[in-house]
């Protein structure tokens, strides 16, 4: 039988999605699923995500309450960051089927090694490590070859009312926001028990 796919918006410029990727990587082993990362920009929808914009108190709030309930150990950019040439590039990786080794650099970048994703030499050296080639890389991405993919996301999000960030798709709903891994693995099991329970057409 074919795994579930799990649509997730999310943004490399988020800190819970951060903690969400960790979450989803250690459950995606535990659990019969597969996780489908779609890429829309916060600053699409929260004018005081732009970039360079200062974290406000009420997201320093949200965040390390997440963190204290899911124990997972980040310190959040002082600032917002530019995701945009990385979450384009995240379709240039898709499409060379280098996604995840792609996807896991650039949060690591952002959260663990602290290195500037906006920056396209930066960039294009992560890349390059994840398998991709450096040129067609950054030339695709300067092209904004994927621009048109990031907007296709955000209508799909915003039809499906997944305004926040992540937000998992299970069935007609999103699951915005993320719990600890024992909720998440509770609330992915019953979906993935009711899908497997719906008859056959």
């Amino acid at each position: 039988m074919a795994r579930t796919v799990i649509p997730i918006y999310f943004d490399y410029a988020s800190t819970l999605c951060y903690v969400a990727w960790r979450i989803v990587g250690e459950l995606r082993a535990e659990i019969d699923f597969d996780p489908l990362w779609k890429g829309v920009p916060i600053r699409m929808r929260d004018g005081r995500t732009r970039p360079g914009n200062r974290l406000g108190a009420i997201e320093k709030m949200k965040i390390a309450t997440v963190i204290a309930e899911t124990g997972v150990a980040v310190t959040p950019p002082e600032t917002w960051i530019d995701s945009q040439a990385a979450l384009e590039g995240a379709e240039l990786a898709r499409a060379a089927g280098r996604f995840d080794a792609y996807h896991d650099a650039v949060f690591r970048a952002v959260f663990e090694e602290r290195r500037d994703i906006s920056d396209m030499a930066a960039l294009g050296e992560i890349a390059a490590a994840a398998g991709l080639d450096r040129e067609e890389f950054v030339a695709g991405v300067t092209a904004g070859v994927m621009r048109a993919r990031l907007e296709e996301y955000r209508r799909e999000a915003d039809n499906f009312s997944a305004l926040g960030y992540p937000a998992f798709v299970l069935g007609d709903y999103p699951l915005t926001g993320i719990q600890p891994k024992e909720t998440m693995r509770l609330v992915l099991a019953r979906y993935l028990a009711r899908r497997a329970a719906e008859p056959i057409n």
